[in-house]
Order: structure tokens, then C-alpha cells, then sequence
């Protein structure tokens, strides 16, 4: 059976520059929920760019149900992906609905303003993530949580297939983020995200992939990807994991080493 997303041995260097990724692989299935972790600098946000065909990789494909992406139409790729990324809208100036309508945008010819179906799609937006109240407020008027629950709302108006997301629990509390990832594994898409909170990772995703100086150093089931083992040299700290004794769940906690803090040159 044919992937819903693939990636084929993709590299991602700026012209000039250094590489930032290098030969990342990887096979999901659809529905599946795929975590993307690692240190800052190690690639994450870059390889979420190639996903949803922001940066064309350098080297390899990005292959959505077998097919390249850069060999699709763009309108055609954007009506099967949609983004949800860390920066917060800045026209304050439209309302919530209107944000939420911009999904839409992929689905309609030239400069149609939408049909019917178009209002019917944003109002289930709009209620799934309980905006409807907040329809005609001003986007400059909301809190962070709630923009970013508007920017989730907009990229489900989009219809996708596939939902990347860029660290969709910033901006929001420890209830709102809980809110935040059971709305994401209830939604049945496909979904790719990047998540700094490891624990968060290994209760919401399915599979996970490790990333360390942009390469893959781990990947498969998030419980049995993130361990001791990959997780201190990629972060550099010591790391144990214990079991919470209501849900049995794994749960990692993490120290800074001694060892590697000896290592370390004092500053002049």
C-alpha cells in the first residue's frame, strides 16, 4: 500500500550555506500521527517546511500518496495540505470569521468570493474549535491561545488530507494545550507536528522522528523511539523514564550530566 506522505532521502541546505538537513527518509501512513522532535537548530521547523512545500528539498522527494509534490500543481498540493505555524497572525484588522474564510482559498476559482458550501465549511470550523461565538471579533482582539486556535480552525476550513503543525501548543496553558492535542488526534486526518514537550510526543503521536544537527536519529513508535539512550546525546543531558502508576504511561525526566558539565571551558 502506497504511503499517504513519504519523504525520499531529503536534504535541505540554503544557497551557499550550510546543510541544515540531510538525508531524511520516512513512511506514514494515512491517519497516522507523526511527532517531530530534537533540540532547537536541529531541523525540525525546516522539515515541516519541506512537508508543506515551502522549501524544495535540495536533495530527495517529498512524496504525497507516491507522487513528488514539486511535480503537482500548487493549488492542487494546497487543497490536500494545510500549515498551522508558531507566527501569529498580524492584520488585525479582519475578524475571526474572515481569518477562518482565508482557508477557503485553494477551493475557489480566480476571484470567486465562494458559494454555499464555502459558509457551511467555516461555520463547522468555526464550532469545532469553539469560535462561533468569537466570529465577528477582531483577530487583534484575542488572546494567543485563542489565535492559535483560530489559525487551526482556518487550516480545517482548508479541507487538507494532511495537517502539519508547527508547535501548536505555544502560546496556550496546560489545559488548552491537553485541549489543543486530543482536538488533533480526534480530527482522523494525517498529521505531521513538531512538539518541544517530549511527554506531549509520546501520548499524542503514533510514531515519532528524532532529530539531532539535521539528521534523523531515531524514528518508529514514540515510546520506543524516545528513550534514554537517543534522548541524552541529542539534547546532551542525562535522561530516565519512569512509568506514571494510574495510566502506565512512560514519562521521561531529564537532568543536566555533571560529567558533560565538567567538560565544559569556563568563560573568560
Amino acid at each position: 500500500m502506497t504511503a499517504h506522505l513519504s519523504l525520499d532521502g531529503c536534504s535541505w541546505s540554503p544557497p551557499g550555506g550550510p546543510g541544515v538537513l540531510d538525508g531524511i527518509s520516512l513512511s506514514l501512513s494515512r491517519g497516522r500521527i507523526l511527532g517531530i522532535v530534537g533540540p532547537n537548530g536541529a531541523g525540525k521547523s525546516t522539515l515541516l517546511r519541506l512537508i508543506y512545500r515551502y522549501l524544495r528539498p535540495s536533495r530527495g522527494r517529498v512524496l504525497l500518496e507516491g507522487a513528488d509534490i514539486w511535480a503537482m500543481d500548487p493549488r492542487a498540493v494546497a487543497r490536500q495540505v494545510a500549515a498551522v505555524l508558531q507566527e501569529q497572525p498580524t492584520d488585525f484588522a479582519l475578524t475571526v470569521q474572515e481569518i477562518v474564510a482565508l482557508g477557503r482559498a485553494p477551493h475557489r476559482q480566480g476571484l470567486s468570493r465562494g458559494g454555499a458550501r464555502d459558509g457551511v465549511v467555516i461555520a463547522a470550523a468555526l464550532a469545532r474549535l469553539r469560535l462561533t461565538e468569537m466570529a465577528d471579533r477582531r483577530i487583534g482582539t484575542l488572546s494567543g491561545g485563542e489565535r492559535q486556535r483560530v489559525m487551526i480552525a482556518r487550516a480545517l476550513a482548508q479541507e487538507p488530507a494532511l495537517l502539519v503543525l508547527d508547535e501548536p501548543t505555544n502560546h496556550l496553558d496546560i489545559r488548552h494545550q491537553l485541549e489543543a492535542l486530543a482536538l488533533i488526534r480526534d480530527l482522523g486526518l494525517t498529521i505531521v507536528v513538531s512538539l518541544h514537550d517530549l511527554n506531549l510526543a509520546v501520548t499524542t503521536c503514533d510514531e515519532v522522528v528524532l532529530l539531532h544537527a539535521g539528521r534523523a536519529v531515531a524514528q518508529g513508535p514514540a515510546a520506543l523511539a524516545l528513550t534514554p539512550a537517543t534522548l541524552g546525546p541529542a539534547f546532551d543531558v542525562s535522561v530516565r523514564q519512569d512509568r506514571l502508576h494510574l495510566a502506565g504511561l512512560p514519562h521521561l525526566t531529564f537532568h543536566l550530566d555533571p560529567q558533560r558539565s565538567r567538560k565544559e571551558t569556563p568563560c573568560a
